[in-house]
C-alpha cells in the first residue's frame, strides 16, 4: 500500500517528533484549531470535512501553517477541496527519515475492489450525493476474476468479505447503518487513487486475468498523485 492510507501513526510518537521539531519556542505554537488538524493529520491515514470537521475546519483556516508543520517532518500535505479530503505522504526526497510505517500489499481481491470503488466514483462529482455500492454489486464484479466461483462458494464468499473489510479498515469503505449490506464509499478514494493509478490497475488485472475491466472510467481531470497501492500477485 501506499504512505498515504498506512497505519495510523502512534499519538505518543507524534508528541515526541513534533516536540523535538518544533522544540519549545512560544512565539512559534501554532494556534489551538491548527495544532489539532496537525496532529489528526498525523494520526489518521486521511481526513474529511465529514468525518473530521474540527480537524477540516482548522486545516482550512491555517493550511499554510499546517503544511509548514509537516514539512518539517518530511511530510507532504495533500488537499482535495472538491471531494473535501486531505491526507499526508512522506517525502520523496533522498535520505530523509521514514515516520509513516507502510501496511502490507492489498490482496488481489481487496485491489480490484479498490479498482470498482474508484470507478464508481469515476461519473460523479463532488456536489453529488454519497455514492454507495452493495454487496452483491461487489460479489458479482469480484466472481468475474475468480475461477473457484463454481465449485466452493463458502471460499468465495470468505474472500469477498475479506476484502469488503480491508476496504472498511483503511476507511474507504463504510456501511450504512440501515442496511448491512449497503455501503458507502468514502470520497477519499478519488484523490488516493488517481487517474493514472486507475488505469495502472486496470492494465496489470487484465493482463492477469484476461478480464474486462472499465477502463474508461476515470474522468478526464487528474488529481493529487499518490503511489499506486502494492498488490499481491
Amino acid at each position: 500500500m501506499t504512505d498515504t492510507i498506512a497505519d495510523d501513526t502512534d499519538l505518543d510518537e507524534v508528541e515526541a517528533v513534533t516536540a523535538d521539531a518544533f522544540g519549545d519556542a512560544a512565539d512559534e505554537r501554532l494556534p489551538v484549531a491548527a495544532r489539532r488538524a496537525l496532529v489528526t493529520l498525523l494520526t489518521s491515514r486521511f481526513i474529511t470535512r465529514a468525518t473530521h470537521p474540527e480537524a477540516w475546519s482548522g486545516l482550512v483556516d491555517y493550511e499554510d501553517d499546517v503544511r509548514a508543520r509537516l514539512e518539517e517532518l518530511f511530510l507532504t500535505l495533500t488537499i482535495d477541496r472538491d471531494h473535501e479530503v486531505a491526507f499526508k505522504r512522506q517525502s520523496a526526497e533522498d535520505g530523509t527519515p521514514v515516520l509513516l510505517r507502510r501496511e502490507k500489499p492489498l490482496s488481489r481481491d481487496a485491489s480490484l475492489l479498490l479498482i470498482l470503488l474508484r470507478q464508481e466514483h469515476a461519473y460523479t462529482d463532488a456536489a453529488d450525493e454519497a455514492v454507495t455500492v452493495s454487496r452483491d454489486h461487489i460479489a458479482e464484479f469480484l466472481g468475474r476474476f475468480q475461477t473457484d466461483a463454481s465449485h466452493d462458494e463458502v471460499r468465495v464468499d470468505r474472500r469477498i468479505r475479506a476484502a469488503i473489510a480491508a476496504m472498511e479498515r483503511i476507511g474507504l469503505l463504510v456501511p450504512e447503518t440501515d442496511d448491512p449490506d449497503l455501503y458507502v464509499v468514502s470520497p477519499a478514494v478519488v484523490p488516493l487513487v488517481t487517474t493514472t493509478e486507475l488505469a495502472h490497475l486496470t492494465r496489470l488485472f487484465q493482463e492477469a486475468s484476461g478480464a474486462e475491466l472499465r477502463d474508461d472510467a476515470a474522468p478526464a481531470a487528474a488529481h493529487a498523485h499518490v503511489d499506486a497501492p502494492e498488490v499481491d500477485e
